[in-house]
């Protein structure tokens, strides 16, 4: 057989495979897995033939197992229901796979004679078991534990998902067995442990134009984000806060615009103690709901603006400055009569020489202080 070149037709088909393949694998990269989470209730359902003693012992691996004793020759088990993974996939998030993984083992196998296999794997959506059923028949069960995993980042168990379906207490798993015996010999499926792991797109990685924005200690007790918004005049902003990247809960606070500069503020005046999380989410008009960047914060103590003398004849010391903070003096009308260059240390020194008598504000930063001027 010769080879035969490649038409223009069919370099555009590889090309497009290619790119859809890259972009598949590109997205799977990107979602971030939640788990492995164990389950927090577990029950045998009368459905089958050999109920699971002891259901909940599918919490933790711990040679303690929930046990379907076959009584007759062959049958199946009851359904092991085993639910509330206890998840906390963010709200706005898109789910991109479920994995399962099973440890389990039969108490007898001798080949084509007495053995177990999988009846029945599937997912359990709002309380109800439910989509694509992942059973392996044709993989008996060891006779000692051993770990099957079903599903993976992708798999979606033919059924769409959303974050709350996944955070509810009634998702889960649904897995039964057959069992196939002979004289005397009456194999046991016993499962030692359930585990679950959902992989979930971020809300910030779902936009291509993602917001960008920063957030930084406005005073010794709140949070200044601010960033630019060119988009959507009719957008309207939402502050959001975590203490842990993936609760998040809506920040009330005062939201100031620049109409000049498009430029935004956002000052959080109750952050929390520690370590924390925003991110900004968009409402456009249209109804489209976008999200920023994750940007972490912690608060830290500034401190507080002093100068001396005051009121002062020429030359006044600023003190509690941070290095690398400009110190702007303005009149009573607001307007700038002097900016010093970025602080070297705590302490910045201004020459009011030139300057008239009167009150004026120092700042730095959103901190102000008044001053007299002899």
């Amino acid at each position: 057989m010769y080879p035969v070149p490649l038409t223009r037709s069919g370099k555009t088909v590889m090309f497009f495979f290619c790119y859809v393949l890259f972009s598949i694998q590109f997205v799977k990269a990107q979602c971030i897995a939640s788990g492995p989470n164990s389950p927090g209730a577990a029950v045998s359902d009368a459905t089958g033939d050999y109920s699971f003693t002891n259901p909940s012992n599918c919490f933790s691996s711990d040679n303690s197992r929930a046990t379907a004793q076959s009584l007759l020759f062959s049958g199946e088990t009851d359904t092991l229901k085993a639910t509330d993974f206890g998840f906390s996939i963010p709200t706005a998030a898109t789910i991109c796979g479920i994995e399962v993984n099973i440890e389990k083992s039969s108490s007898i196998f001798i080949l084509n004679t007495a053995y177990v296999t999988d009846n029945s794997v599937r997912i359990i959506k709002n309380g109800k078991i439910t989509g694509s059923d992942l059973e392996k028949t044709n993989v008996v069960w060891p006779t000692g534990d051993a770990n099957t995993t079903y599903g993976y980042n992708g798999e979606l168990w033919g059924t769409s998902w959303t974050p709350s379906d996944i955070n509810s207490a009634n998702f889960g798993i649904a897995i039964s067995a057959k069992i196939v015996g002979d004289i005397g010999l009456f194999p046991a499926a016993r499962i030692d442990y359930i585990s679950m792991t959902v992989y979930y797109l971020a809300p910030s990685l779902l936009s291509a134009q993602s917001i960008q924005f920063t957030v930084a200690n406005a005073t010794s007790n709140s949070a200044q984000l601010s960033w630019n918004w060119n988009g959507d005049e009719a957008a309207s902003f939402t502050v959001e806060r975590s203490a842990n990247g993936t609760k998040w809960e809506p920040v009330n606070g005062s939201l100031q615009k620049n109409n000049l500069t498009s430029a935004y503020t956002f000052n959080d005046v109750n952050p929390l103690t520690g370590r924390s999380f925003y991110r900004l989410k968009t409402l456009s008009a249209s109804g489209e709901v976008r999200y920023s960047t994750v940007q972490p914060f912690e608060l830290t103590a500034i401190p507080v603006l002093k100068c001396y003398p005051n009121p002062v004849t020429s030359l006044v010391t600023v003190y509690g400055v941070t290095a690398g903070e400009q110190i702007t003096v303005t009149n009573l009308f607001g307007q700038q009569v002097y900016q010093s260059p970025p602080a070297l240390n705590n302490t910045v020194s201004i020459n009011f020489n030139e300057l008239q008598p009167g009150i004026y504000v120092i700042s730095a930063g959103n901190r102000k202080m008044k001053v007299q001027k002899k």
